[in-house]
């Protein structure tokens, strides 16, 4: 077998190898969902699994308390970041119920100063900022992953799994990223990617 032959086979071997090896993300979701326990907690006092009734309860309950207010149109609760990013953010957030339970949270964070001359707070600056504050409420490990996004084209999001809590963050505009704290047992098998 001539040394070219033997040379392209050893490549091909190689690229085979490389394809059949599991991403981090599926060595991640792996290791996590085989854990037995859940993890129902969010932040505030919400959780994964909660009631309809105990998530209006719960806002409401924030809202006397003056920590959150109704978001544009009554359409999420609105956060104000003031402390904990490095400019002034707004956080809203609203659930998806399944069975009357809570298993995503989706969260929208931008800049309250985000203009087109505003480079510093676009999207692709704030995504590591987020990513940060994440890691403070959830702690550290989310992997960065390549993904291509309808009008966005391709990007970086970051994701986390813990026991069966799975966070994605990803830029949805040049002002905008998305959070998403899903419970990855409401969703099926194929779906947890």
């Amino acid at each position: 077998m001539s040394r070219l032959h033997l040379s392209s086979l050893c490549l091909l071997a190689f690229i085979t190898a490389a394809c059949e090896r599991p991403s981090e993300y599926e060595v991640m979701l792996a290791r996590e969902t085989a854990r037995p326990d859940t993890i129902q907690t969010l932040f505030f006092n919400y959780e994964l699994g909660m009631s309809r009734q105990a998530f209006y309860d719960s806002s409401w309950a924030l809202n006397r308390q003056g920590l959150v207010t109704h978001g544009p149109n009554n359409m999420n609760v609105q956060y104000d970041l003031t402390d904990q990013m490095p400019y002034e953010a707004t956080m809203l957030y609203y659930p998806d119920f399944k069975d009357d339970q809570v298993v995503q949270m989706r969260i929208s964070i931008s800049y309250d100063a985000w203009a087109p001359w505003n480079r510093h707070l676009w999207s692709d600056s704030l995504i590591i900022d987020v990513r940060d504050l994440m890691e403070a409420w959830y702690g550290e490990g989310f992997l960065t992953r390549q993904v291509s996004l309808p009008l966005i084209g391709p990007t970086n999001e970051f994701v986390k799994i813990d026991a069966n809590r799975q966070i994605t963050i990803q830029r949805n505009s040049d002002s905008e990223v998305l959070v998403n704290i899903t419970d990855l047992r409401s969703l099926p098998p194929e779906d947890n990617e």
